[in-house]
């Protein structure tokens, strides 16, 4: 049987971020967990000849694919919900900055707070993990954390969202879409699948989707936010929406179909 694998990274814990994740538990565990890692990398390279076809959620992860396995991949956005078109663009008045996500090392939500404890500014943070409980205790009264156990919970802080902040970088991230679906502009570090799903266009900010920072430090992160400020009025929620629109459902099917049927061609 013809085996095709639709991936969304070779495991990140033992290929592209060993380290963050070794580096992230207590130094006497550190040996162990290198030790069964190397087996599962070893493991993990007995099945890559298994598979017929690759086909990667973004360039970014067809290059890991072709770095870590010697494999060719084909490129298939993977898709957002036709739900979220439903709603119109957001009226709302924007109140704070939105992180969306699970809070793990390698997100850098800990980038976020050193940054916000600075300006002072309202930040929301959604989400749970293995570091949720670190960063409450470094983060400053203008900082909150909400546990939201519905989408409809997540809607109503996106309505009131000046723009997502993006810090980590991702094998594609689907929540830069999710936030663009509803208008919102995002401010992502400029590296990985960001890089194809944001559109920075300071020239013509009304046909960009968001703008980048370059570094994972507090100095670039501040200047990306000040930058965003200095043109936020002139974002254009309306193209924003249809940018996101690219990554819908019925565009992923298409595209899969496609792949596959010229995979079974050739």
């Amino acid at each position: 049987t013809t085996h095709i694998c639709y991936i969304h990274s070779p495991m990140r814990y033992a290929w592209s971020h060993q380290e963050m994740y070794v580096n992230s538990i207590p130094f006497f565990l550190r040996p162990i967990m290198r030790f069964f890692l190397k087996r599962l990398k070893n493991w993990d390279k007995t099945t890559i000849d298994n598979v017929d076809l690759y086909i990667a959620n973004s360039s970014n992860v067809a290059q890991r694919v072709k770095k870590f396995y010697n494999r060719s991949a084909e490129v298939v956005f993977p898709p957002i919900e036709e739900k979220l078109f439903e709603k119109n663009e957001h009226k709302i008045k924007p109140e704070f900055y939105l992180s969306f996500g699970a809070l793990t090392p390698y997100k850098k939500i800990d980038l976020l707070i050193e940054v916000f404890n600075k300006s002072g500014k309202p930040l929301v943070i959604i989400g749970e993990g293995s570091e949720k409980e670190k960063l409450q205790k470094i983060a400053n009264k203008n900082i909150q954390f909400k546990s939201c156990k519905s989408w409809s919970e997540v809607e109503f802080y996106f309505l009131k969202t000046k723009a997502l902040l993006f810090p980590g970088e991702e094998d594609f991230g689907m929540i830069p879409l999710e936030a663009m679906a509803y208008g919102i502009p995002v401010i992502a570090y400029g590296r990985g699948g960001a890089l194809e799903t944001v559109v920075e266009n300071r020239k013509e900010v009304e046909k960009s989707s968001g703008i980048f920072f370059h570094e994972q430090s507090l100095s670039s992160l501040e200047k990306a936010i000040r930058d965003f400020e200095a043109i936020e009025s002139r974002f254009k929620s309306k193209w924003i929406i249809k940018h996101a629109k690219k990554f819908r459902e019925k565009n992923f099917i298409s595209s899969f179909q496609k792949v596959v049927s010229n995979y079974f061609v050739n």
